[in-house]
């Protein structure tokens, strides 16, 4: 890991918006919201917004690598 890529890290975690609420699975596990839970700590926050799973849904690829995966922008 560069000095960029832990800038570039911290940017994300910078700029993301903590409007939205973190996505937790079923069993409590982040789904999706990393980012707005460091900025929220790096802030002094102690609470963040948050919904969780009663059911988890079923993924959308299994088995695919990451680097495969289409993301719209």
């Amino acid at each position: 890991m560069t000095c960029r890529d832990v800038v570039n890290h911290a940017r994300l975690m910078l700029d993301c918006d903590l409007n939205f609420p973190v996505i937790l699975s079923s069993d409590g596990r982040v789904m999706d919201g990393m980012h707005r839970i460091c900025k929220a700590l790096l802030q002094g926050m102690d609470d963040i917004e948050a919904v969780r799973f009663v059911n988890d849904p079923e993924p959308d690829y299994v088995g695919v690598k990451p680097d495969d995966l289409r993301y719209e922008d």
